[in-house]
């Protein structure tokens, strides 16, 4: 009786093990491969350019980097050396740059890493705003960024370091949410 349900188990056994084998074999040898390595990207693209526009056909933003990878396990895209422009009504563009950058998902939010620059310039091409800080977050769609780490501004005014910082991208305007220390340049003539 024992050497019967042995020999059931062991044909049970060979079954289940032949169905699943025949299953793997007759399955695409891409789709085996990626679930060998389920952190392997879908696809990549290298120096890179997407515009966005507005409705009314006007440019909104544009996204580009050295090198794009997007990863279908959790949806996310990560990006080396991005860089944006952000188009502004009346406004000449705010140009932000950054080591490495992450989207999540199909949000609209860029999660921007390493060192971070924001800059903008006048109509003589000459700098108006700096700003050097890390950690990033950027939402496209409402034309917003901040950070909680250190941030340092510069104007041709002044120099401001704080903690955490907000930024308002069409106007402009920034927050520094722990402001730490502020130096006017007195020599600017304004």
């Amino acid at each position: 009786m024992v050497q019967r349900l042995f020999i059931l188990a062991l044909l049970i056994g060979a079954a289940a093990g032949s169905a699943w084998l025949l299953k793997w074999l007759s399955e695409d040898p891409g789709r085996r491969a990626f679930r060998a390595d389920t952190r392997a990207p879908d696809y990549y693209m290298e120096d890179f350019t997407t515009l966005t526009m507005h409705p009314d056909g006007t440019r909104k933003n544009k996204l580009s980097a050295d090198y794009l990878a997007h990863y279908p396990l959790d949806n996310s895209t990560e990006l080396v050396m991005p860089r944006m422009e952000i188009f502004r009504e009346d406004e000449f563009p705010l140009y932000i740059n950054a080591e490495k950058g992450r989207l999540d998902g199909d949000d609209d939010t860029i999660l921007l890493y390493g060192i971070v620059k924001m800059w903008e310039y006048d109509d003589t091409g000459s700098p108006t705003l700096e700003v050097s800080t890390s950690h990033v977050k950027v939402s496209l769609d409402d034309e917003y960024a901040e950070t909680d780490r250190q941030a340092t501004i510069v104007t041709n005014n002044a120099v401001i370091t704080g903690i955490g910082m907000r930024a308002y991208l069409p106007q402009s305007r920034l927050e520094v949410i722990k402001h730490e220390k502020t130096t006017i340049n007195t020599a600017s003539g304004s």
